[in-house]
């Protein structure tokens, strides 16, 4: 074979780098997997600090759901052609090693701690800060971390509720002492709207704050908290069921409720009135309470 039939098979066998694989979606036509990771990346770093997920574990928990994305779309490209932007949301997030992370959270261990498990605790000590005269500096140093726990805590919260302006006026109900009547006149709650706001929004946000200062409180554990506490197999499990029964709309309510979406979000998402919008959600409740073991 001569040197240009030689040349001309080589140049038959050379083949163009294929093109960028693009995966079909249920909001934005056709899109690459990094188009898809840059738009559902801020909404799920959202939801997570939302959820109260462990902040340094966020971008590993997405990386995971990411790479489940990328094994699933390699089996089946067109896993989002019938999900909207907020169903792959979800999808990601569901897959994230949530539960993983949970298990395994990491605490801080104290030097006396590591003593009392490790042996004998006077070969741990550090010598040198015994009597009384530093008592004053550690009830300041535990001032301090008190000061400093109680406002990361108010930052979160404000940051958390920054949108609605019937939870920062809760928020200012229950760390000063400004009068009911002042406050729910700033949440735009006044009159018949008062004890609806004292109930759906006060008396949670009492208990979220209970909760991150680590105080005990009577009551009931809701639904409510144990999704935010990682439980979420059970709703999971709630909206497949009501998508096989083909009932959309109360499955849209479940979803909207775990997500903490206002009556009127869900009529516009819906497209009903109020009064069937305030039913499904009287029923998603009831059917919630149910699946978490929860009573009414």
């Amino acid at each position: 074979m001569d040197r240009e039939a030689i040349r001309a098979r080589i140049r038959s066998q050379i083949k163009p780098f294929s093109s960028e694989q693009r995966y079909p979606t249920g909001w934005n036509d056709d899109m690459s997997f990094e188009e898809i990771h840059d738009a559902l990346t801020p909404s799920i770093n959202r939801l997570m600090r939302y959820y109260r997920y462990v902040e340094v574990d966020i971008p590993d928990m997405i990386a995971t759901g990411f790479m489940r994305l990328w094994e699933e779309l390699s089996q089946q490209p067109d896993l989002l052609a019938d999900k909207d932007q907020g169903g792959a949301v979800k999808w990601v997030m569901y897959r994230s090693g949530i539960s993983h992370y949970r298990k395994f959270h990491r605490r801080e261990m104290y030097l006396e701690d590591l003593a009392t498990r490790s042996g004998e605790p006077d070969d741990f000590l550090i010598d040198g800060y015994e009597g009384h005269f530093y008592t004053d500096h550690s009830e300041y140093s535990r001032r301090v971390d008190l000061r400093l726990d109680i406002e990361q805590a108010m930052r979160q919260m404000a940051e958390k509720y920054q949108d609605s302006r019937a939870h920062l006026a809760a928020l200012y109900y229950i760390t000063t002492r400004v009068t009911l009547e002042d406050a729910a006149a700033l949440a735009e709650r006044s009159g018949t709207k008062t004890a609806w706001w004292l109930t759906s929004i006060v008396k949670p946000m009492r208990e979220e704050l209970c909760e991150m200062f680590g105080l005990s409180r009577p009551g009931k554990t809701t639904w409510q908290e144990k999704v935010q506490a990682g439980r979420e197999t059970p709703l999971l499990k709630l909206v497949e069921r009501f998508e096989a029964d083909g009932d959309e709309h109360m499955a849209a309510t479940v979803r909207g409720l775990a997500e903490n979406e206002s009556t009127k979000a869900m009529m516009e998402k819906l497209g009903l009135p109020k009064t069937h919008v305030h039913y499904l959600r009287r029923k998603a409740h009831e059917e919630l309470n149910r699946a978490y073991g929860c009573i009414a």
